[in-house]
């Protein structure tokens, strides 16, 4: 599976994604990744991996970054460890990585 999204939007959002998860592995599910009902403005779903629940403080500023990001499309970002695991097992089936976790 590929990512649905140009290159250059690509990197403003791994940008983002290094400044605020830094080391913490970030994956893309939804239509950018399955082609289904997709559209130039169809939002990118992205999820960071994380055993504990992220703070809303570091939720709040990456939400943030990508409303001030100048992206023509919204980002949704959630956290992994606050899903439902229905929703963990949907997406570990259909996902892209969009930044690799950090080597211990």
């Amino acid at each position: 599976m590929a990512l649905c999204i140009e290159d250059n939007h690509l990197e403003a959002v791994q940008r983002i994604l290094n400044l605020h998860f830094e080391g913490m592995e970030v994956w893309a599910h939804g239509s950018r990744v399955t082609g289904v009902d997709l559209t130039p403005e169809t939002e990118l779903e992205l999820v960071a991996i994380s055993e504990r629940p992220l703070s809303f403080e570091v939720m709040t500023a990456v939400e943030k970054a990508f409303v001030d990001s100048g992206l023509p499309f919204r980002v949704d970002i959630m956290d992994w460890a606050k899903l439902p695991e229905s929703l963990q097992k949907q997406i570990k089936k259909e996902h892209v990585v969009v930044q690799a976790a950090a080597e211990q």
